[in-house]
């Protein structure tokens, strides 16, 4: 992940936090400096729908160790220049003490999300392109797509939480972004999950994906024990 790819991650992050329409997240916005007179680039600010002044401005750092007094004073000065706009700086690996102390004197917030949790965020923006889907639901459909990317079924077999819309947003964004991982976990959700509709489901995004060989269906067949399912199964069959 780029520095710039786990900035927008952050953002996702405050979308969650400051959902629209009431405000705007934006990445990568300019604030002209007081004392410095120059563009101050700020990675994500946080807007009042009209306003054209941030109610609070976010600074992302993605470093292997721990945020420091000296990485923390740039940030500081950074506010400093640009007015007194609330602000909090985000981090993949933490502070140090000394960082924290210096932070909180000046006012400024700190928060750590690890490259872990960001890597599920950048996807927040595919799975909403194909469904609305509900705040609740936004921050862990991006990590489910995530699952999906590294070829992981475990999250899938046990009770995901997500309602169907959600489901199927999350499936079809994978598909779209990297459809061999996808299309081997929703073979084993067909496969092996516990419910009948989902395996039902699983069994119609792949037909829908064009990806189910007449040796997976008879394998299907082979284990499947719900009519309905049996049904579909020998339909594709036939078709």
């Amino acid at each position: 992940m780029t520095p710039k790819e786990y900035e927008k991650a952050v953002l996702q992050r405050f979308r969650t936090l400051f959902p629209p329409p009431r405000f705007r997240v934006v990445h990568d916005v300019r604030l002209k400096g007081q004392k410095t007179k120059a563009d101050r680039q700020i990675d994500v600010c946080i807007f009042e729908a009209d306003y054209a002044d941030p109610v609070l401005i976010v600074e992302a750092k993605q470093h292997k160790r721990p945020i420091d007094a000296v990485r923390a004073g740039a940030t500081i000065a950074l506010v400093r220049d640009v007015g007194e706009v609330p602000a909090v700086m985000v981090a993949t690996t933490g502070f140090s003490p000394a960082a924290t102390n210096y932070l909180g004197t000046e006012g400024i917030a700190h928060l750590t999300i690890k490259l872990t949790e960001a890597r599920g965020l950048r996807w927040v923006p595919y799975v909403e392109s194909a469904f609305a889907v509900d705040d609740e639901f936004r921050e862990i459909s991006g990590h489910f797509v995530e699952a999906l990317r590294l070829g992981d079924s475990a999250p899938f077999l046990a009770e995901t939480g997500l309602p169907y819309e959600e489901w199927r947003a999350v499936m079809s964004a994978a598909l779209g972004l990297f459809p061999t991982m996808t299309a081997r976990v929703l073979y084993a959700i067909a496969r092996d999950h516990y419910d009948d509709a989902v395996r039902f489901n699983a069994v119609q995004l792949l037909d829908d994906a064009d990806v189910l060989t007449a040796s997976d269906i008879s394998a299907l067949l082979a284990t499947e024990q719900d009519p309905d399912n049996i049904d579909l199964l020998r339909e594709l069959t036939v078709n």
